[in-house]
């Protein structure tokens, strides 16, 4: 069910929306500016970490993977030992796999970093040569689109998007929540739960207008 009749009515929506929070709030701060932890991270005034580790499904619905690379790139710029995990198939709270806990990933850190600590690694990993008890592997063939070779996995661009979008309820995952995503508890209101912040995707609905506006809601015709 589409939230607009029309692309106009989105785009007045969303132009409303962004000139409120551009004009700041009671303090005079844009709202959307306070919550991007790039603002602050390697900041004059911010105390930067000894270590960082960022952990994010790699089918999340709700932020783009860039955003978790944008944030480990600013990290490492900081002086910041920063880790990065995509973990396959996980979702908006993936789980910890493959040995890499937390409580392992502290302790190895805490191994190089605090003097006359001892040092701790992970156990080297074991070639699995058999799918269980099964007879034939299971589980989803995705050989059509991803390959294996030398200890790496290799896929397009084009198929990771395909991959992401699968079972999310966005046409594009983490571009922009349009309506009703998490963001509103922060950026909206009691009267008004839906809201656009992205200054940026703005932009693009009102230079593309003419061609955008030929695909609204063009699923329900």
């Amino acid at each position: 069910m589409p939230n607009y009749s029309s692309y106009e009515e989105m785009l007045e929506s969303y132009e409303s929306d962004i000139e409120s929070i551009e004009d700041g709030d009671k303090y005079g701060n844009n709202i959307v500016d306070l919550y991007n932890p790039i603002n602050y991270i390697g900041a004059e005034d911010t105390e930067s970490p000894t270590w960082t580790r960022i952990v994010m499904g790699a089918s999340e619905g709700d932020m783009s993977l860039f955003a978790s690379m944008n944030m480990q790139i600013a990290w490492l710029n900081s002086g910041t030992d920063a880790e990065l995990e995509w973990q396959w198939d996980g979702g908006h709270v993936p789980s910890e796999i493959f040995g890499e806990s937390l409580a392992l990933y502290i302790d190895e850190m805490y191994g190089k970093y605090v003097e006359g600590a001892a040092e701790a690694t992970k156990a080297e990993a074991q070639t699995q040569t058999q799918n269980g008890a099964a007879t034939e592997a299971t589980g989803t063939d995705i050989s059509s689109w991803a390959s294996y070779e030398d200890g790496e996995v290799n896929f397009t661009l084009a198929d990771a998007a395909s991959y992401r979008i699968k079972g999310a309820s966005k046409a594009t995952p983490g571009f922009d929540v349009i309506d009703y995503g998490q963001e509103t508890y922060e950026f909206g209101s009691t009267t008004q739960d839906a809201r656009h912040f992205d200054r940026y995707v703005l932009k693009v609905l009102q230079e593309e207008k003419e061609t955008l506006e030929g695909l609204f809601n063009s699923n329900n015709d």
